[in-house]
């Protein structure tokens, strides 16, 4: 495994979200700084979607087509080809997803651009080979940017799919529209009871463009959204929620919309993609920020930031928590780029 230099262990932490030198820590908040502990896997052209295997492995999707094996212990090996990805401006083979029961099933779920949509896709990955791709929703509407692209599945064993508005504000408040909304589904693409508007698979509206989605260890979902020039957002999401866009832009405490645990401002200081939450505290990558944040999500610090690994690596994407109780995180600097392991403080 390949190793940071000294200069980037001992940086991590000095920086707070103010841009300002990190002060003493916060009651509540950890009590050390995370530090990085080598290379995963390098040589990656935009790394997007990473999910874990059960032996600790992980696979790993870029946005031109390809998923990647990585080994837990370094190195990488190219599994396939995902079918139909256009990759073109942001979008392409997105997020990844492995289904609950993957040990048994092996489905492994992608979020992909086409030349007419977005789009989830289920494969089974078996063998080291990809197989039996089909398509389980559509229709996702898609642009050179705004495309979402992240998957998660919930406690309840059904997928979240975080989408953006492409370029189109009026898609987010439309319910008509698959546009600028998280949505939840069954495993097969469905629709499942308990869903806010009826038939739709709609579960929150009013986004931007959301690229982040983890779920607590009480089951409670969370995300971050893209905000134009103002504000940058992490919120809690909550069924049949609006969070505003574009009516609102980093919230506006009229009750209306949700408004969001913490933001950035201005944008330029986060981007906010990847979320992976850890205990109390969401870990989220900037890609305009080129940092990773560390976020307190609930109780008297609520939505305190703390900044880490300031300029380090460039644009992080992905932030996924790893077995060991690490974290990995992916680069987006176009080429040469990286899987990172974090631990935790």
């Amino acid at each position: 495994m390949a190793h940071l230099d000294r200069r980037t262990l001992l940086k991590a932490g000095a920086v707070g979200a103010g841009g300002l030198v990190a002060g003493p820590l916060l009651p509540g908040t950890a009590t050390a700084a995370p530090t990085a502990r080598g290379v995963v896997a390098s040589g990656l052209s935009i790394p997007w979607g990473l999910a874990f295997l059960p032996n600790g492995n992980a696979v790993l999707a870029e946005r031109e087509g390809t998923i990647w094996k990585v080994s837990r212990n370094g190195g990488k090996k190219a599994v396939g080809d995902v079918k139909r990805v256009v990759a073109s401006g942001e979008g392409g083979l997105l997020g990844l997803e492995l289904h609950p029961d993957f040990a048994s099933n092996r489905w492994l779920y992608a979020y992909i651009t086409t030349g007419s949509d977005n789009r989830v896709v289920r494969m089974q990955y078996a063998g080291g080979a990809l197989s039996n791709q089909r398509t389980i929703i559509a229709g996702i509407p898609k642009a050179s940017n705004h495309n979402g692209g992240r998957l998660r599945f919930g406690p309840d064993g059904l997928l979240y799919v975080s989408t953006g508005d492409a370029g189109d504000t009026s898609n987010a408040q439309s319910k008509r529209s698959l546009g600028g909304k998280i949505l939840r589904i069954t495993d097969t693409g469905g629709t499942p009871s308990g869903n806010p508007f009826g038939s739709s698979p709609i579960w929150t509206l009013g986004h931007r463009n959301v690229q982040g989605l983890s779920f607590d260890a009480r089951g409670r979902l969370f995300a971050t959204e893209f905000g134009q020039s103002t504000r940058d957002e992490l919120n809690r999401i909550v069924r049949g929620g609006n969070y505003g866009w574009p009516v609102v832009e980093g919230g506006d405490g009229s009750g209306k919309f949700r408004d969001p645990i913490t933001t950035w401002q201005p944008t330029s200081t986060c981007s906010p993609s990847g979320l992976a939450v850890v205990g109390n505290h969401g870990w989220v990558g900037a890609l305009a920020g080129q940092a990773l944040f560390r976020v307190t999500l609930t109780g008297a610090n609520k939505g305190r930031k703390r900044r880490f690994f300031l300029g380090d690596f460039g644009r992080i994407r992905t932030v996924e928590p790893a077995p060991d109780g690490s974290l990995w995180i992916t680069t987006s600097n176009g080429s040469g780029d990286r899987v990172i392991r974090v631990k935790l403080g």
